[in-house]
């Protein structure tokens, strides 16, 4: 039986959780996505699920980006601009930048440069014969869990974070915020990690019984979606 990980980056690495054989909520900090092969048997098959883009294409954007983008309409900035193998490949931001305006007219931004190091950690296990790993957006996830209406307030306000809870809560009988909350240190993980990791698990559980859904339907290279 595989086990279905819901991942969002954090301060200290990788926040991630799943559910345990009684379907109670688990939850840990890895270091690298690698460290999950030693933490989990071997013999376990990994499905994960995670906020990062995972599969890169040679073009910007990439057409998951786009569909994304049009999806969440006016909460489209939340989407990010996968780098291109090239851009990754460069040893800092000058470089990458230089890539992005040589192919593309446009320079990177700094927040793009700063998520590279996770992006090129999502690339050391996207082969592994024992891990399924696909790309998730929350807030599509969370779209999806709100009738399709995607949420615009944001989840760092009051408001925004008590919306998405609540739907977390009605699709997880055993969630509770609190008690995940008071296991971990702010300067390791904020609220908004818990929340998006939780929205993550929900999708990632959804593409083993078949109801999620992928942008675009058939993508341009296997895997290269975004799915909800």
């Amino acid at each position: 039986m595989p086990l279905i990980l819901g991942i969002d980056g954090c301060k200290t690495g990788w926040f991630t959780v799943w559910q345990d054989e009684n379907e109670a909520i688990q939850s840990s900090i890895f270091s690298s996505l690698n460290s999950l092969k030693d933490f989990f048997s071997d013999e376990t098959h990994l499905i994960v699920g995670i906020d990062m883009p995972v599969v890169l294409s040679e073009q910007i954007p990439r057409e998951a980006d786009q569909l994304a983008r049009k999806l969440l309409s006016k909460k489209a900035s939340s989407v990010f601009t996968a780098p291109t193998p090239e851009m990754l490949e460069q040893p800092d931001y000058e470089k990458a930048s230089f890539v992005s305006k040589k192919l593309f007219g446009k320079s990177m931004s700094l927040q793009s440069w700063y998520l590279f190091p996770k992006i090129k950690d999502v690339q050391t296990i996207i082969h592994d014969a024992h891990i399924n790993i696909y790309e998730i957006h929350p807030e599509l996830s969370f779209r999806a869990m709100n009738n399709e209406e995607v949420i615009l307030e944001s989840k760092k306000s009051k408001e925004g974070f008590e919306i998405r809870n609540s739907l977390l809560r009605k699709q997880f009988k055993s969630f509770d915020f609190v008690s995940i909350r008071n296991l971990y240190p702010k300067k390791d993980v904020m609220d908004n990690d818990i929340l998006d990791a939780m929205a993550v698990l929900w999708s990632t559980k959804r593409i083993q019984v078949n109801e999620a859904s992928f942008l675009p339907k058939i993508p341009e290279k296997p895997n290269m979606q975004i799915v909800y």
